[in-house]
């Protein structure tokens, strides 16, 4: 009987060793970028391959069965060559609109209006090109924020997607406000 018992544990024993050996090198494959893919660029298929890594679940990669999800979406920063693709690095619409630029301003810390976050619609108020001018407004959108401001001046910059005939004027504006609007409908969200 202590041969039995004793025998049969060794084979739960080898099956259990065997079973964590055979899930531990359990290959999926992912997307990877095959040159590099500058911030802004339409994703085509020529740009991925898949590649089989042993991944966790937690891992944010997208499948190689998913390839279709990705094809013409955008990239929203540079993916290097051989990197792998996540969900996150891309974006549905282009970083800038068709007939848009961005512009980086400078704005004192204490300017900015509370509330602002990526994809706000703003307006930009500039001082008057001349005595007894009006202040030219310029409505855009913001496409990235500060994070601290900068230890010499104490002034933050601030990245806005404006219609590219008004990017010259708040280009070159010396002082520029920003006045936070009712978001609306945002071209690159589709929604308000």
């Amino acid at each position: 009987m202590r041969i039995a018992v004793g025998t049969l544990m060794s084979l739960i024993a080898v099956g259990v060793v065997l079973f964590v050996f055979s899930t531990t090198d359990k290959r999926v494959p992912v997307l990877q970028v095959v040159r590099d893919l500058p911030a802004g660029t339409q994703v085509q298929a020529a740009d991925l391959r898949a590649v089989e890594i042993s991944t966790d679940p937690s891992l944010a990669v997208v499948k190689a069965t998913e390839v279709g999800a990705v094809i013409g979406q955008y990239t929203k920063v540079r993916i290097v060559s051989g990197g792998l693709v996540a969900r996150e690095l891309l974006q549905p619409m282009p970083l800038v609109a068709p007939g848009s630029a961005v512009v980086a301003v400078t704005i004192p810390s204490g300017e900015l209006p509370a509330g602002l976050r990526e994809r706000s619609q703003v307006q930009l108020v500039m001082p008057p090109a001349g005595e007894g001018a009006a202040p030219t407004p310029v409505t855009g959108r913001v496409v990235g924020l500060p994070s601290t401001p900068d230890s010499t001046n104490g002034e933050m910059s601030l990245s806005l997607e404006v219609a590219a005939p008004d990017a010259v004027t708040v280009a070159s504006a010396d002082n520029v406000r920003v006045v936070l609007l009712d978001p609306g409908v945002d071209p690159a969200g589709g929604a308000p």
